[in-house]
């Protein structure tokens, strides 16, 4: 049972990953159709747009490579660290086809500026320090290479946090809104956006650092 557990959930994950992915594709579709008419009667442009989508194949890589190593290896973060991250790209890309095909045709589908602002503005942030921070980090074994590495994994921590809430909370349009306003910005609050961008370079350093212990 202690075995099955995390393989159920492991999987589970994946195919909730696999299935947003087609989400994303399917409304990333019907998107183009609608602010393009005939779109599917093109079979040029439609061969065009899937080739457009495949290199989005790679995210998927993510889920299903981290549901294989946690459903054999449950006591390995790596595992669950793949799951994770390839968990929130999955959420990036649905949340933004989602966001954009309520734009293009309003009143199909309820708070697509939500849902942009809950999921896609502000997720990427997570996603880029799991994979580009504890993924070196812990890798292969799921533990730090030494003790003295403990304060970069808290520091990373924070830098992921706090850098998450700042763009989260940043007032002003979001991005390939059409000028939509993100409604969790702190309007009266602009030095929120000032803390993001001075949090933000502490990201790719942090990244670096991750690199040298892996030759360390």
């Amino acid at each position: 049972m202690s075995r099955r557990a995390p393989t159920w959930l492991a999987w589970s994950l994946a195919g909730l990953s696999v299935a947003m992915f087609l989400a994303s594709g399917a409304l990333y579709f019907l998107d183009r159709s609608a602010q393009s008419p005939g779109y599917w009667v093109t079979p040029g442009t439609v061969i065009g747009e899937l080739l457009g989508f495949v290199p989005f194949l790679a995210f998927v890589a993510f889920p299903l490579v981290g549901a294989l190593i946690a459903s054999r290896h449950p006591g390995n973060p790596i595992g669950w660290i793949c799951l994770v991250a390839g968990l929130l790209w999955m959420l990036i890309l649905v949340s933004q086809a989602y966001s954009a095909y309520g734009l293009t045709q309003p009143g199909s589908i309820p708070f697509p500026v939500t849902i942009h602002a809950l999921l896609y503005a502000w997720l990427w942030v997570p996603t880029v320090g799991l994979i580009g921070i504890y993924l070196l980090l812990l890798f292969p074994d799921g533990r730090l290479p030494s003790r003295r590495w403990r304060l970069l994994a808290w520091l990373a921590g924070a830098v992921i946090a706090v850098e998450s809430a700042a763009v989260f909370l940043t007032p002003g349009p979001l991005q390939d809104l059409k000028g939509a306003r993100n409604p969790f910005g702190l309007e009266n609050h602009p030095w929120v956006e000032g803390l993001g961008l001075i949090v933000l370079p502490l990201l790719p350093l942090c990244m670096v650092a991750s690199a040298v212990s892996l030759v360390l």
